[in-house]
């Protein structure tokens, strides 16, 4: 925006260039599959392999591969990934209704385990603010006159009742004045009192007016424990006075106040002024005062556990959410409507009574599980923006009632990843033949992963299939057992991205965690698997250690055959795609051109320099077009523009061919 100059002087305006693009992770993987605990159908967000223990069971689910891929995949360098529990089971819910009229729902319930459980909850309403508390209003008489307008000494030990901040009001005048000290039983008065107090005037606080923050409570007896807490619910109620109405408010800090002879008042302090007014002399009726909260009581069978005094403001130390969700071994899980009802407390609490779950729980069969299980949690990956590859490493289970179909699965896969194109599919080869003759299974023809491979097209490249399983140990002491290799392969591709770049194809690169493969096979044999998209992992000798010796997508474009270069196109695009995010609303003119040129341009220079091109200078390996032919003035009035970027990606050296031959030696001498 121009400077408005009005004035002579100097005028400071400031510019400043494109925004930096910065790049996007490569290495973070999603896994679906079979656990043994945790919620179904919710991504988590998984950091170690001790996290996950935590999370989703310490033991492997038998006849499922879930828990070894995530294990895989630490084990060979990976550091973050999302895990999703499928499942065909289901939780019973609740709906708890507000106590209001208006009605809506107040808090939904699930328990924490699947299947028809039988669970009863209790809402029990709960005022933990002993009878008989009140809004404190002290009684007093002035016995001495004013000492230079500014002081007044009370009856013996009555000045205590009173504290710096407090607004008085003396012989029932409607001005209150405010105390500023104390010395025994003189108050310090911030103005001169009007008229002139006399002996014997009475002394109050004063009336509370609408709009005040600041009230002082009066217990009766001792306070119960997260009563009078930052988070908890006081209704203050004056309808015994005149035109007196109630008002609940919600407490931001408390001051315990010690008076004489060990009497205690609170200084309550609210977040938000009161909507009401009442008065606090001697001769006005006492405003009663109760707290608002709720318990819960869970009952399964013979067994109940209470949780009491619950608040819904997260301040509070007895957050009804955080409370029995952190509770490991709390039977339900809370959680509260989005957006909650538009309902000024106390009416958005619970409704008191007794309720039954929804008849919705069903128990978890693993033995019928479906295809729609995993594509039911692979849809709920779509709202998790830093995924960059997918890997079902229990898609290829085989169970006694063939509910689970490998190939719908992986195609369900390929399409997320083709659809959002902002990740890659990893994909396992269908399980071996039974032992003992795994390497009698063939690799061409029925039953093959050859024949597997022809249902897996991904036209630009967004899949990779994996053969063979590998060895690893179990999770216990026992003989090695093979699983299939995504979770591992998801590992090496977040080393590689992480010790080279996305750029580099993740492949020659050393099996962490894997013992042995389910089969060997020559070079004949993996060129044939190759050159049809297949990737093989490989020992090359008696005893030695596996390598992943292969990077090809499974594309029908062969612009798109290699792992490296996808990724390395998902890598940029998504980079670009948030980096130039600031320019969407900005004139659309050769200034903003200019700007998004040199942003783009730098952070393609960035890559070059790290290796991702193949040409031998930067512009032979990327160019960036912004210009009036790509953008004339009919496609600018739409609010469109186009921008051209064409990258010359660094190929892999899948073959390399070194000619020898037989030198017969000699000179040759020639001259400039």
């Amino acid at each position: 925006m121009a400077v408005q100059t009005t004035y002579p002087g100097v005028y400071i305006d400031e510019f400043a260039p494109g925004a930096p693009i910065e790049g996007v992770g490569t290495s973070t993987a999603a896994f679906i599959g079979v656990a043994s605990k945790g919620t179904f159908d919710a991504p988590t967000k998984v950091t170690s392999w001790d996290q996950f223990l935590n999370e989703f069971g310490a033991e492997p689910v038998p006849g499922f591969y879930l828990w070894y891929a995530v294990r895989g995949f630490f084990d060979n360098g990976g550091q973050i990934c999302y895990v999703v529990r499928a499942s065909n089971g289901a939780y019973d819910e609740w709906n708890l209704a507000v106590r209001a009229a208006a009605g809506g729902t107040a808090l939904q319930v699930r328990a924490r385990n699947p299947g028809a459980t039988g669970i009863q909850l209790t809402v029990a309403d709960r005022d933990l603010l002993p009878a008989g508390s009140v809004v404190y209003r002290p009684g007093a008489s002035a016995i001495a006159a004013v000492v230079n307008a500014r002081e007044i000494t009370l009856g013996l030990n009555q000045g205590a009742q009173f504290r710096p901040a407090d607004f008085i009001s003396i012989g029932g005048s409607a001005t209150p004045i405010q105390v500023i000290g104390r010395s025994g039983d003189t108050l310090r008065l911030g103005a001169d009192p009007n008229p002139v107090a006399a002996i014997g005037d009475a002394v109050a606080l004063a009336n509370v007016s609408a709009g005040a923050k600041t009230v002082r409570i009066d217990v009766p007896a001792p306070l119960p424990a997260d009563c009078l807490v930052p988070g908890a619910l006081l209704t203050l109620d004056a309808t015994v006075q005149p035109g007196g109405t109630t008002d609940t408010q919600v407490i931001d800090s408390v001051q315990t106040e010690f008076l004489n002879a060990g009497a205690i008042s609170y200084r309550v302090t609210f977040r938000e002024g009161l909507r009401m007014g009442f008065g606090l002399a001697p001769a006005d009726a006492a405003v009663a005062v109760r707290s608002e909260g709720f318990s819960l009581t869970v009952t399964l069978g013979a067994n109940s556990t209470l949780y009491d005094n619950l608040s819904l403001e997260s301040a509070h130390p007895r957050y009804a959410l955080r409370l029995i969700n952190n509770d490991s071994a709390a039977l339900i899980t809370l959680s509260r409507p989005q957006p909650p009802p538009p309902i000024r407390p106390p009416g958005h609490l619970p409704l008191a009574g007794a309720f039954a779950a929804n008849p919705v729980g069903t128990n978890e069969d693993l033995t019928t599980l479906a295809d729609v299980d995993f594509t039911d949690s692979l849809d709920t990956l779509r709202e998790i923006d830093d995924v960059n590859m997918v890997a079902v490493p229990d898609a290829v289970v085989v169970l006694p009632a063939g509910g689970i179909n490998i190939a719908t699965i992986q195609q369900a896969v390929i399409a997320h990843c083709e659809q959002l194109a902002d990740r890659f599919a990893v994909l396992d080869a269908r399980p071996p033949v039974p032992a003992p003759a795994p390497q009698s299974e063939p690799l061409f023809g029925v039953g093959s992963v050859d024949e597997q491979r022809s249902g897996l097209d991904s036209t630009r490249g967004y899949a990779a299939l994996y053969y063979p399983w590998v060895q690893v140990r179990p999770a216990r002491r026992g003989d090695p057992m093979l699983v299939p290799p995504s979770g591992h392969v998801c590992g090496i591709f977040a080393r590689s991205d992480t010790q080279r770049g996305v750029h580099k194809a993740p492949a020659n690169e050393l099996v962490n965690g894997a013992l042995g493969v389910q089969r060997t096979m020559s070079d004949i044999d993996q060129g044939q698997l190759n050159i049809r998209g297949i990737n093989v992992l490989r020992v090359f000798a008696a005893g030695g250690r596996i390598n992943l010796w292969g990077a090809r997508t499974t594309a029908t474009d062969r612009n798109w055959q290699y792992v490296n270069v996808r990724r390395l196109f998902l890598y940029l695009e998504e980079s670009i795609q948030e980096g130039i995010r600031w320019a969407v609303f900005e004139p659309n003119n050769p200034t903003l051109w200019k700007k998004l040129k040199r942003s783009i341009s730098d952070f393609l220079m960035r890559s070059y320099r790290d290796g991702a091109f193949g040409g031998s200078t930067p512009e032979d390996s990327f160019y960036v077009r912004i210009d009036e032919n790509l953008n004339p003035e009919s496609e600018r009035r739409l609010g469109r523009l186009y921008i051209e970027i064409g990258v010359r990606p660094a190929y892999p050296a899948e073959f390399i061919i070194v000619r020898i031959g037989i030198w017969l030696g000699g000179s040759e001498v020639t001259e400039a």
